[in-house]
């Protein structure tokens, strides 16, 4: 009697794996507006269309909660970006809990 072959996990092709995140990264920003009243966290006028990531993914920082803040696009995300304003927190569990937002001069 042959054994029974043990079945294979199911891998996702590219296509799918690619959506399946992209469908993660929306849900994710859905709950950053949430959480930060669908408000631009440096003005607080605006509406919120960007999630900001504190620590940049490319320095190991994660598409986590506590790792994103909503930011209207134009002008805060781009001063962020140009270091008109600088983000500091606490390097602990919550970083969007302990921020704090400095205007440079």
């Amino acid at each position: 009697m042959a054994p029974i072959p043990k079945p294979r996990p199911k891998r996702l092709d590219k296509r799918a794996a690619a959506a399946a995140k992209a469908t993660a990264w929306k849900k994710l920003r859905l709950k950053v507006f949430a959480r930060d009243g669908w408000k631009c966290r440096i003005c607080r006028e605006r509406t919120a269309y960007d999630a900001h990531h504190l620590l940049a993914r490319s320095l190991g920082g994660k598409d986590e909660l506590h790792n994103l803040i909503a930011v209207c696009r134009v002008p805060c995300h781009d001063d962020i970006h140009g270091h008109v304003v600088v983000l500091r927190w606490r390097d602990d569990a919550n970083r969007a809990g302990s921020l704090r937002i400095e205007r440079v001069a």
